[in-house]
């Protein structure tokens, strides 16, 4: 037996399948492909949505445990202070229609000039990912089904797939796409051994609960970014630390929004060679009077390549030493988010510190830390109400306690990635199993597929992803 599962995110304006009958594969007519989808954020929504743009002989069946079908984690913050980090100009759900979210907002985004530029909240960009599922619906008329719930089973059989859902219910299905989003942070061990809760960042309720106060943020990376602003807005008074082990706050996406000169960059093979030469590379485009940011977009074209030819060992390597580097630069915060940020600061309610916390003791309401600067031995002492783990998802999915998850390594359905990261697939977004054998109608693709392509967390290439899933799926049926 085979066993693989799933969560996502489910839209109030789509019908929502809440039948727990069995579907038998004798219920579906022999000339069509039954494509399940397993997870309903924007990796998921993105590939209904490519499959109902090419009007293949498909049924598409979306699972997904939350209400909303769309947003996901990233983008279902109700929170106005919560921007995107990419202009609406590069947030198309679909690439061959650069201007379909700016159109989009230009209906919808109410007040504002320049839309293509702007950085609009998260919060519409989930709206808008919810109205790109139901424009699909008319494709497909009855042939795309929604069902709210979470897949804790998936079996081979025959050619196929028949996938348990936590309600009891079984769907059968020719083909089955993961896209499962994000795994939950994992927490440090110590946190655990002292009985600390750690709030979720997109627990919006457990955020309201927490005692006034000074509060932990684990992390300085973008969600790091919004919680801060969060708080900001809802806690008058009190100290929001950030921690991380570097304490580098993501860099600023430049006010003018000029594309970069097109030259490319081109890498050597070598991780240390790599390195010396984009230095090298921003130094002199300083010199020309260039943004070093125009030096990092150049890259993102390339950088699936780039992380595809270097070792295992190389990889490994690179997510150790230089990955907060490249987060911090790859990774960007508009400018009005880096204002705000920078005013909170320097009126002090808001402090980043680099190194780690050596111990965590739990007396009451009141959490008590000690935080060690790096480069230092020198502790000091500090108390908190509350933490949050900002520290992002946890990519090593071998050890999740998800049941899906979990479910899908014990089976042997999937493999780690060499890397550490995610799942291993293959150049189309196939699952490789535990012997190294690419499933033919099992694919993954968004934050679990890291491993492989490195940039496929954000909309650009997830949407590529899709676009190529979709195709393959249409000519299978």
């Amino acid at each position: 037996m085979r066993n693989c599962g799933g969560r996502g995110v489910a839209s109030a304006t789509l019908p929502v399948d809440k039948a727990g009958d069995e579907t038998g594969p004798g219920q579906a007519a022999m000339t069509r492909q039954r494509v399940v989808i397993v997870g309903g954020g924007f990796s998921g929504a993105a590939v209904a949505a490519h499959l109902a743009r090419r009007r293949g002989l498909v049924d598409i069946t979306l699972i997904e445990r939350r209400r909303r079908v769309g947003p996901g984690l990233a983008y279902g913050t109700k929170d106005p202070a919560h921007l995107l980090n990419v202009r609406a100009s590069n947030l198309s759900a679909f690439p061959d229609q650069p201007d379909h979210f700016v159109g989009w907002l230009q209906r919808h985004g109410g007040r504002g000039t320049q839309p293509a530029t702007r950085f609009a909240q998260r919060g519409q960009y989930g709206a808008y990912v919810e109205s790109v599922v139901r424009q699909a619906r008319p494709l497909l008329g009855s042939n795309l089904a929604v069902v709210r719930g979470g897949v804790i089973g998936c079996s081979a059989e025959g050619e196929g797939w028949r996938l348990a859902l936590d309600n009891g219910r079984t769907i059968a299905a020719d083909a089955v796409v993961l896209a499962l989003g994000n795994a939950p942070p994992s927490a440090p061990g110590f946190f655990k051994s002292a009985d600390v809760p750690m709030v979720n960042p997109w627990d919006a309720e457990g955020l309201t609960r927490m005692r006034q106060g000074d509060v932990l943020l684990l992390g300085t990376g973008l969600t790091s970014v919004d919680v801060a602003l969060s708080f900001a807005r809802m806690r008058r008074r009190g100290v929001i630390y950030a921690l991380s082990r570097r304490g580098q706050l993501p860099r600023v996406h430049l006010s003018n929004a000029a594309p970069p000169h097109p030259r490319a960059v081109g890498l050597p093979e070598s991780l240390a060679n790599s390195l010396f030469i984009l230095r090298k590379e921003a130094e002199q485009a300083a010199e020309r009077g260039e943004p070093w940011q125009h030096v990092i977009d150049r890259l993102r074209s390339s950088t699936p390549a780039l992380w595809q030819r270097l070792s295992a060992q190389a990889q490994r390597r690179f997510l150790r030493h230089l990955r907060p580097w490249w987060d911090a630069h790859r990774h960007r915060m508009a400018p009005e988010i880096a204002a705000q940020i920078g005013k909170l600061q320097r009126e002090g309610r808001l402090r980043v510190l680099a190194g780690e916390i050596v111990s965590a003791e739990r007396q009451g309401a009141v959490i008590h830390l000690h935080h060690r600067q790096r480069g230092s031995m020198v502790r000091h002492r500090f108390e908190v109400t509350g933490v949050v783990n900002c520290t992002g998802a946890s990519m090593d999915l071998s050890a999740s306690a998800d049941p899906l998850v979990r479910d899908l390594f014990d089976s042997g359905l999937v493999r780690s990635h060499a890397s550490g990261l995610g799942i291993d697939v293959d150049a189309q977004g196939r699952v490789v199993s535990n012997d190294g054998v690419a499933h033919a109608n099992l694919y993954a693709l968004g934050p679990i597929t890291q491993g492989v392509f490195w940039e496929s967390t954000a909309v650009p290439e997830i949407r590529l992803h899709a676009a190529a899933i979709a195709d393959a799926l249409t000519q299978q049926s």
